[in-house]
């Protein structure tokens, strides 16, 4: 590949030992350069393992990935691209069953115009609601209580700046929209 940055280190361990009780052969185990964590990825050959699913003197080659390493490395290489940190736009706070079947049309009025919008499930404290939109990255949140739902607006709060603006739903998408 000409051009291409990518590099790859081979190194030969002898003394390496995985799965004793059912690698028969060649194992291996692959590590991320740059980061100081064990293997994300191992496996090797196995004679008759699948003996014990009924069909036996079957040898094969195994391979697995630990899916939960490869994303610390990703997160520590910082090689997720930044349209992936946020996966929703706008989050509906739920204050309770009335005002989220309120917000779920709210919610599906502002996917309509393109916005990746979600309620949360559940009707728990508002701390909690705003602590998953801290950690999730989520830019906007709504808040639609019982005087909102009667006003026809959206208390529609800017997590970045803490502003917070009483819109209708198409002022909110607009808004929205323009700021990204």
């Amino acid at each position: 590949m000409q051009g291409s940055d990518l590099r790859n280190e081979i190194e030969l361990d002898l003394t390496l030992a995985r799965g004793l009780n059912y690698y028969t052969g060649c194992i291996f185990e692959v590590k991320a350069l740059d980061v100081q964590i064990g293997s994300i990825t191992g496996g090797g050959r196995y004679d008759n393992l699948t003996g014990i699913f009924g069909l036996p003197g079957l040898s094969g080659v195994g391979i697995s990935f630990g899916a939960d390493r490869i994303y610390d490395v990703l997160n520590q290489l910082e090689l997720y691209p930044a349209e992936t940190q946020t996966g929703v736009d706008l989050l509906f706070i739920n204050f309770g069953e009335a005002e989220a079947a309120h917000c779920l049309r709210l919610a599906q009025a502002a996917r309509r115009a393109g916005i990746k919008t979600e309620v949360y499930p559940d009707a728990v404290k508002m701390k909690k609601q705003m602590s998953y939109a801290n950690v999730q990255c989520v830019p906007y949140v709504a808040l639609v209580g019982e005087s909102e739902m009667q006003e026809g607006l959206v208390a529609l709060k800017n997590m970045q700046t803490g502003e917070q603006s009483k819109l209708t739903i198409d002022e909110v998408v607009a808004y929205i929209k323009g700021e990204q």
